[in-house]
């Protein structure tokens, strides 16, 4: 009696420790799959978000993950904690989202540029060589949208370029470029639309790299 209720006992304390190493070995994969690289004002940037967003980029340029340097993954990284900086200051705003239509259509036009992409077997073939889903595209197509809407609201009302501004650059960017390309000159009334908008990008551009900068300079920011 007592033999087999010692050998039921070492059984079932086989059976115990089993459970305990798989869970423990369980629990060590998913602290490698979701261990964190970057904290944002105590708001982590998981090792799956850092590599779900290089394959995201890459899509968006049609560049192959091979191609992918240690170097650009730290630039990728550097997006994403800009990202949350940004993010931080939407939440406290009164900013109003994309919706869930006009994120798929920003998706559709992201899979017209390509022409295998425009079937539904070419693009799952596509995600599936990013190791992503559609899931993954939409949620950050909708990141990216919301994030140039906020800036350009930020930014954009409060830039106002001269005339005279305009003329310098088409007088000193534009008219040697057409000349050295063997391009006819274009009066400058004629592009004088086109340069202001150039111009107003680059003004915005400056004003968000300074922005961000300032931000980084009062945030909390560590890279692990």
């Amino acid at each position: 009696m007592r033999s087999r209720l010692n050998s039921r006992w070492y059984a079932a304390a086989r059976q115990a420790l089993c459970l305990v190493l798989v869970g423990y070995g369980l629990l060590t994969t998913a602290e490698v799959i979701e261990r964190i690289v970057a904290t944002v004002n105590r708001h982590a940037i998981l090792q799956s978000e850092w590599d779900e967003a290089v394959a995201f980029e890459c899509l968006m340029n049609g560049r192959p993950l091979r191609e992918v340097t240690a170097v650009g993954r730290i630039q990728t990284l550097d997006r994403l904690i800009d990202q949350e900086l940004i993010l931080e200051q939407m939440r406290s705003s009164s900013f109003v989202p994309a919706t869930a239509d006009e994120v798929t259509a920003h998706v559709r036009e992201l899979r017209q540029s390509v022409p295998s992409w425009r079937s539904d077997e070419g693009w799952r073939s596509a995600l599936a060589g990013y190791g992503l889903s559609q899931e993954d595209v939409e949620e950050r197509t909708a990141v990216q949208v919301n994030l140039s809407r906020y800036l350009d609201q930020r930014f954009r009302p409060g830039i106002h370029i001269e005339r005279g501004a305009m003329e310098e650059y088409y007088r000193t960017k534009l008219l040697p470029e057409m000349h050295a390309s063997g391009w006819p000159d274009k009066p400058f009334d004629q592009l004088a639309p086109k340069i202001e908008q150039l111009l107003t990008e680059q003004r915005i551009s400056e004003l968000q790299d300074d922005w961000l900068r300032s931000l980084r300079l009062q945030a909390d920011i560590h890279v692990r």
